[in-house]
């Protein structure tokens, strides 16, 4: 089992920085801030807005310190002309400051940008990680976000992974004769995105290349387990401040999950794929709205055999 495998997580120096060194500016505006979303890669992070990466923070090669770069693609000729950005290294939480600061003008900048280059399917992923994450009502979900467009680098690439820890209070306790699943989510906006290589039955497919790995399995779990408490411990799970109860291990299936967004009940693109679909180790099941919203609860997941029986 390669160590290369295993990538997210960051380092101990690293998650100190964030909770009260130098880096903390960022971290209290996420904190406060529910459009913005931080997610942990590779010993960097990236911290999206409207599913956009705004920052990508990374430990400095020349000095004791860190990186900061916004991604200067979510700019025009016209907006990137008026941005007066800091310099990228982050020597001290003052520096960070000044990059929090700026905030309010990157927003902008990405906004009109969006605006004639929507990246909608990301943005909407962004929304289910805050509504089962940090919303008010997160607690009473049954899953949480643990990252954001996954990525192993070996032909592994997910829209979201989560983990199905139900809320009821037993389950929240990790009763002995319950465990937390792995869920890898695959969200489809739009019944144009439900066809095709990037479509319902690539994905699938590719899942169940990935599920057939021991190895990749066992270092996938490793990873998403780091990242969970990681996030954890920096506050970005909010509803699970006050449980004390540490995740330490999953149920030895993974789920994999479709998220239909804006599907037209009329259109017969999502159900010609889902009919054709060889389900031989993904136990595939479909999530739907529970009074709208992107709220994951247990009782809107269905497994694709019901859920084609319920919605044909």
């Amino acid at each position: 089992m390669g160590k290369a495998m295993t990538q997210r997580g960051l380092s101990d120096k690293f998650m100190q920085d964030l909770k009260q060194g130098i880096l903390f500016p960022f971290l209290d505006r996420v904190q406060q801030d529910t459009t913005l979303d931080l997610e942990i890669r590779n010993d960097y992070l990236n911290i999206y807005y409207r599913g956009g990466s705004m920052f990508r923070i990374s430990p400095a090669t020349r000095f004791d310190g860190y990186e900061v770069a916004f991604d200067t693609n979510y700019t025009s000729s016209s907006t990137k002309a008026l941005l007066k950005l800091p310099k990228n290294a982050i020597a001290c939480s003052d520096d960070a400051k000044e990059w929090v600061a700026h905030i309010p003008q990157l927003k902008d900048t990405m906004d009109l940008w969006f605006g004639k280059h929507p990246k909608d399917e990301r943005a909407l992923q962004q929304l289910v990680a805050w509504e089962n994450n940090t919303s008010p009502w997160a607690n009473g979900t049954d899953y949480f976000v643990i990252d954001i467009e996954y990525d192993n680098h070996k032909g592994a690439r997910f829209d979201l992974v989560a983990l199905r820890w139900d809320s009821t209070a037993s389950a929240r306790k990790l009763a002995k004769d319950y465990a937390p699943r792995l869920v890898i989510i695959e969200m489809k906006a739009g019944d144009g995105a439900t066809d095709g290589d990037s479509g319902i039955l690539g994905h699938i497919g590719k899942t169940q290349n990935f599920l057939k790995s021991d190895d990749q399995v066992a270092c996938f779990k490793t990873e998403m387990l780091r990242v969970f408490s990681q996030k954890r411990d920096l506050g970005l799970i909010k509803t699970l401040r006050k449980n004390p109860y540490e995740v330490t291990a999953v149920a030895n299936k993974i789920d994999f999950m479709f998220l239909f967004v804006g599907h037209d009940p009329s259109s017969q693109k999502m159900f010609r794929s889902l009919n054709v679909i060889e389900d031989t180790c993904c136990n595939t099941q479909v999530c739907v709205a529970n009074f709208m919203g992107f709220g994951l609860y247990g009782e809107g997941v269905y497994s694709l055999e019901d859920f084609k029986t319920r919605m044909s």
